[in-house]
């Protein structure tokens, strides 16, 4: 048991080697040619570094110029997904639950239009995601809601779009 415990041992020691110097570059191979160089006095060493003297522009814009990044998405929020009408590319093994009853809030505008929250497929499990008002993109645009489909391999969602 013992000599099963050590190779174990000895054989993670050689894979960690093993990964570790993949991490680095091979070093230089030489391939010479012909009869082997006689042999000459030692080859004066390298020049010893010499650092810049100052560089000329900063590695990276000032802090003033850098414009703060935003968190959360930056397209705004009535601007309609880009993948509208296409099928999600994941597949469900199981059927949605019935879409939850929801009761939309007073709408911010004339022309925004709800759209109603569905299920959406986590990986392992769907998760509700909540109904939206959102701005018609043209003013005779109307909403299709997306929707869950039985397919050979499972259940596909289908998205919304205007039309």
């Amino acid at each position: 048991m013992q000599h099963f415990q050590r190779l174990g041992g000895m054989a993670a020691i050689a894979l960690t080697a093993a990964g570790l110097s993949a991490c680095y570059p091979p070093p230089p191979v030489t391939v010479a040619f012909g009869p082997p160089a006689a042999p000459t006095a030692l080859a004066p060493p390298p020049p010893a570094y010499v650092p810049p003297a100052t560089a000329t522009t900063p590695p990276y814009p000032p802090a003033a110029a850098a414009a703060p990044q935003p968190y959360g998405p930056t397209a705004p929020l009535a601007t309609a997904p880009s993948n509208a009408g296409t099928t999600f590319a994941a597949i469900a093994p199981f059927a949605p639950s019935p879409p939850r009853a929801e009761t939309p809030p007073a709408p911010p505008s004339a022309t925004a239009v709800w759209q109603p929250g569905h299920w959406s497929w986590s990986g392992g499990d769907y998760v509700w995601i909540g109904g939206q008002y959102v701005e018609r993109p043209l003013p005779s645009a109307n909403w299709i809601p997306g929707y869950w489909q039985q397919g050979p391999n499972g259940w596909i969602w289908t998205e919304g779009r205007w039309a």
